[in-house]
């Protein structure tokens, strides 16, 4: 992609639209309100197919915009959108707002002022507020919005955040998550240097924008902070058709694919639960594995030294770090988080990693089965038992950061507590610690929870 100069301008909006002339009318004439003189921006829409009914209307609601509405033929989604409009975009700064993103007047000039600072991330994330139709009325009479409530209790706020608010700028460290491309601002060379957005996905809903910002996240490094929020660029989500349950088959497909693509915690957990859990999680299960790393703890070596006559063959799955240094035999996968990722090293927990069912002879956690929350936990032994044969969980006492550091009572409980699905022991082992293995249970056998 080639971007030509125009000194004259700042920003280029780029809106995709497609069969919603009626929002886009709306944010249109939104945008010729903005606090900064137009001049110093563009507004490249682009119809994604669909009928043309409505666009003339929308078009004249652009009265006083440098505007341009480029077409396609034939619907090819929203990245071939998008991708298409950002080719003719002329500025260096780059602003994606969705057709149905009522802008408020001072949008612009917020993500303007943001990018014109040196040294602040290289991506400003607005606000967008969801509008019910009690709220359509102030947009249709060209108002301010001042009175669209910020919590989802009063059927609005910013459905990114649990109630309405940001929580406290943690968040920001997986803040491609909640890219969302309703109101989001980039460097167009940085677009460029990233590939833009992944096609591959057609005419599905959902991740496109979310896929794109993590690729941008990884090429400028991830243990930087590359992104910011700002919570007064704000925009407004208008109501419009949605077929809930097409948009979450789509979502699912769109996730299988990037799911198999990367094999690292952040896409293990992005769409497995609420979108700022899964967000925590990926913030939370990150930050773990790279304590691990950065002390060499949950280390492989002292485990394969120990264990690895003891166990049922040589397929095995080795959970933690350090696998450079040991001579695993052929067949042997890691989830080893201090090397690079790799065909037999992943990046991941285990929820739901992509190894056949059965072919596995065992599955060994080092260590870091210590840091995973309760119902992850229970959730990595099932899938490992579906994996292998057996399941291992090696608590060698080294403290660490790990959140636990079971002592003998808490091991005995944890045994009792996964009788319910394996068959359990728990042994010490000399010069490596206590080391609770699991045996799945036959369907026919298994029973409710073991009373404590």
């Amino acid at each position: 992609m080639t971007a030509r100069t125009n000194d004259a301008l700042e920003l280029s909006v780029v809106i995709p639209t497609y069969q919603d002339a009626q929002c886009l009318a709306l944010t249109l004439r939104s945008l010729t309100r903005q606090t900064v003189s137009p001049e110093r921006f563009e507004v490249v829409v682009i119809r994604d197919g669909g009928s043309p009914a409505g666009y003339a209307d929308a078009v004249e609601a652009a009265t006083g915009l440098d505007l341009r509405l480029l077409e396609f033929p034939r619907r090819r989604g929203r990245s071939a959108a998008r991708n298409e409009a950002v080719r003719h975009t002329r500025a260096p700064l780059l602003l994606f707002l969705d057709a149905d993103s009522y802008a408020s007047p001072q949008l612009l000039e917020r993500h303007l002022a943001h990018h014109a600072v040196a040294g602040r991330p290289a991506v400003l994330m607005g606000r967008r507020d969801e509008l019910s139709l009690e709220h359509v009325e102030a947009a249709l009479d060209d108002g301010e919005m001042t009175d669209v409530p910020r919590r989802r209790a009063d059927r609005a706020g910013d459905l990114r955040f649990p109630h309405g608010q940001p929580p406290g700028p943690e968040w920001l460290r997986a803040g491609w998550a909640l890219a969302y491309t309703h109101n989001i601002s980039l460097a167009r060379d940085l677009f460029d240097r990233t590939g833009g957005f992944d096609e591959r996905s057609g005419l599905r809903w959902g991740l496109e924008d979310i896929e794109l910002f993590y690729r941008v996240h990884r090429h400028l490094g991830v243990t930087e902070l590359n992104f910011a929020f700002d919570d007064e660029a704000r925009a407004f989500h208008l109501p419009h058709h949605r077929n809930t349950d097409r948009n979450w088959s789509d979502f699912a497909a769109n996730r299988s694919l990037l799911t198999g693509q990367y094999h690292v915690i952040e896409w293990e957990f992005y769409g497995l639960l609420d979108v700022y859990d899964s967000l925590e999680r990926i913030v939370y299960y990150r930050s773990a594995a790279t304590d691990c790393a950065r002390r060499s703890t949950c280390r492989i070596g002292p485990a394969f030294d120990r264990l690895a006559d003891r166990l049922p063959g040589p397929r095995v799955l080795w959970v933690g770090t350090g696998s450079d240094q040991v001579d695993l035999p052929t067949g042997a996968l890691t989830f080893d988080y201090a090397a690079p990722p790799g065909p037999t090293n992943h990046h991941l927990v285990g929820m739901d990693p992509p190894i056949p069912p059965g072919s596995l002879d065992a599955v060994v956690s080092v260590d870091f089965w210590r840091y995973l929350r309760w119902d992850d936990l229970c959730r990595f032994v099932n899938t490992s038992g579906r994996l292998a044969r057996e399941v291992h969980l090696v608590a060698t006492g080294d403290t660490g950061s790990a959140p636990l550091t079971p002592g003998p009572a808490v091991l005995d409980y944890l045994r009792r507590a996964l009788s319910a699905a394996f068959t359990t022991r728990l042994t010490h082992v000399d010069g490596l610690g206590e080391v609770l293995t699991l045996r799945p249970l036959p369907a026919a056998a298994r029973r409710g929870p073991a009373r404590v």
